[in-house]
């Protein structure tokens, strides 16, 4: 049972920072992001590549990844998302970002290609070797210390930067009412810029911790839009707290279902349900998620 509780608390705090940071750019742009999770797989390579050419653990190359993944997210967003900006639909920036999240993944493929066949190792199909920590007289694997610790920590600069900083005030108010925002001299695409950077480099942060747990390939990211996006929804499309509880609610039920199924010698491959249920409930019974129960709007 410790065990189930450890793997939910390290795939809680993954997808705590995925979803916050799918959030961030639903909030800012309108946009729900299919190719969030990609940034997450870029993340992976970044830190796999640097371990691997200068053999050291991947946990050193965290900043790295998030400062990678950041400037793709930048690229992204000045590339793609801004020159739409009041011009597409909302459905019309979800069906960009699905063919966003197909170039991304291939030119992963490529990128894969191309590192095993100069570095001499594998492109796919990887793992992360880990490391034991001892931690109140126990021994522990280093990924939930890594995991809970840098997820801790961006959460409370997020916080620090939105409500202490200019610029985290100038975001709050783009967000509330761009044009108002606008008209009072904020420059509203350069705090665009900042929630997609944040977004991504979240996001690639998140991704250096799923080779310690399952192994990964260029198509990782895509298997975890589903997960991302129920935990969006649960906590309240828009919500940036309430999608951090809904990463953690989803997180625990995967896993929770995950041991049912195997008690029952079934296939694993069935705790996807989890996810899409509860998308499914949430909209038909309560569309406004977990956020309707603080939030008056």
């Amino acid at each position: 049972m410790l065990a189930l509780l450890v793997d939910a608390l390290v795939y809680g705090n993954l997808l705590a920072l995925l979803s916050v940071g799918l959030s961030l750019t639903l909030l800012t742009t309108e946009v729900s992001n299919f190719a969030h999770g990609d940034f997450a797989v870029i993340g992976i390579y970044i830190a796999y590549t640097l371990s691997q050419v200068l053999n050291v653990t991947p946990y050193a190359f965290i900043p790295v990844a998030f400062a990678g993944g950041a400037l793709v997210g930048l690229a992204v967003y000045f590339l793609v998302f801004d020159p739409l900006r009041d011009k597409a639909s909302f459905v019309t920036l979800m069906i960009v970002s699905m063919a966003l999240e197909f170039i991304l993944r291939y030119s992963v493929q490529i990128y894969a290609d191309v590192m095993q066949r100069l570095l001499k190792t594998f492109g796919r199909g990887f793992m992360f070797n880990d490391v034991r920590l001892a931690l109140l007289g126990l021994h522990v694997d280093g990924v939930v210390v890594y995991s809970s610790i840098t997820t801790l920590s961006l959460l409370v600069l997020l916080y620090v930067f939105l409500y202490r900083t200019k610029t985290g005030t100038a975001m709050r108010a783009a967000i509330e009412n761009p044009q108002l925002a606008q008209t009072l001299g904020i420059n509203v695409k350069k705090v665009y810029a900042y929630s997609w950077m944040l977004s991504a480099g979240f996001a690639a942060a998140a991704g250096v911790f799923l080779p310690f747990k399952i192994v990964v390939n260029p198509d990782t990211g895509f298997s975890l839009l589903l997960s991302m996006f129920a935990a969006v929804t649960v906590g309240g499309l828009g919500s940036l707290a309430g999608s951090l509880v809904g990463a953690y609610l989803i997180s625990f039920s995967e896993i929770a279902a995950t041991y049912f199924l195997s008690s029952l010698g079934l296939s694993t491959s069935y705790r996807a349900l989890v996810s899409f249920l509860s998308i499914a409930v949430v909209l038909l019974l309560s569309p406004r998620g977990l956020a309707g129960l603080w939030s008056k709007r």
